[in-house]
């Protein structure tokens, strides 16, 4: 009978271990150190709005924020969450920071340019024996981290990625643009290059939707991102307050639930253009079919 009720116990250990938890990692960054050539911007509205409805919808909840969010520690909170994630789980990652494009170092894009979010420790521009991108975190280095998570969550579980972040445009949050009716922008226009006379290859044309085609190994993903590469991702003001536009959309629809919804993209994709008619949303999302 102890027998029995050991096995019986073990069995219940088991499921409660791999039981599907909601897990949520918010990185925000708001004020750069003034030597980086990065302007403020208002991410901190956007944690303040996310964090209280993440935790309503029962998501555990981390979060980086400003001096916090260096590059070394923003890959250990992802490390961290790979760790701690069990099949089934479903993962909300956010970014809300400043976004750029740096000239591509291993010939894997055909517009000659990695898309790069920056973190509180990455400079504007180039300068050799300074800085030179190494604190910059690259689309294909965060892709590493994204694969490794759905490889631990399984085909049962879910990643849902949301990027309010920019890659072209005039990085400011100045007053001065409230008063040219005139929203601040996340991201800028230089491209991070060691080469002064680098020319990239833009295509500027709308790719609203990205099929990813399903891995049977791999949890499903949706990514969405504020704005199309070529565009400027313009911050919204609300009750005279400045959120990023996708971190506004993002937190119109979360507030809406009784429950996570992975289905929401296509509600948050209409808010954003609700919100703003200058940029245009892309979402990556993967599929079953062939």
């Amino acid at each position: 009978m102890k027998r029995y009720l050991l096995i019986i116990l073990s069995i219940f250990h088991a499921l409660f271990s791999y039981s599907q938890q909601n897990r949520a990692l918010i990185i925000a960054i708001s004020d750069y150190p003034q030597e980086s050539g990065w302007n403020d911007i208002h991410s901190d509205n956007d944690l303040n709005i996310l964090l209280p409805e993440f935790k309503r919808l029962n998501f555990e909840v981390n979060s980086l924020t400003n001096e916090q969010a260096t590059k070394q520690n923003i890959l250990k909170m992802l490390a961290r969450l790979i760790d701690k994630s069990n099949i089934g789980d479903n993962i909300c990652i956010h970014f809300s920071c400043h976004g750029q494009q740096m000239e591509d170092t291993d010939n894997d894009e055909s517009d000659r340019l990695d898309e790069a979010l920056i973190p509180y420790d990455a400079h504007l521009l180039y300068k050799k024996g300074i800085y030179e991108g190494i604190n910059h975190l690259r689309d294909d280095e965060l892709n590493l981290f994204l694969t490794s998570i759905r490889k631990k969550i399984g085909t049962t579980g879910y990643l849902f990625v949301t990027i309010d972040a920019c890659h072209s445009g005039t990085a400011s949050r100045d007053e001065e643009y409230v008063e040219d009716n005139d929203a601040p922008i996340r991201g800028t226009n230089a491209i991070f290059s060691s080469n002064p006379f680098f020319i990239a290859s833009h295509k500027k044309h709308v790719t609203k939707e990205i099929i990813i085609c399903n891995d049977n190994k791999l949890a499903p993903i949706c990514i969405i991102s504020a704005c199309q590469p070529y565009q400027r991702n313009f911050e919204t003001k609300v009750s005279n307050k400045y959120y990023g536009t996708l971190s506004y959309a993002l937190y119109e629809v979360l507030s809406e639930l009784s429950i996570w919804d992975s289905n929401c993209s296509k509600n948050i994709e209409k808010q954003v253009r609700q919100l703003s008619k200058k940029q245009i949303p892309m979402i990556e999302y993967t599929t079953n079919e062939e």
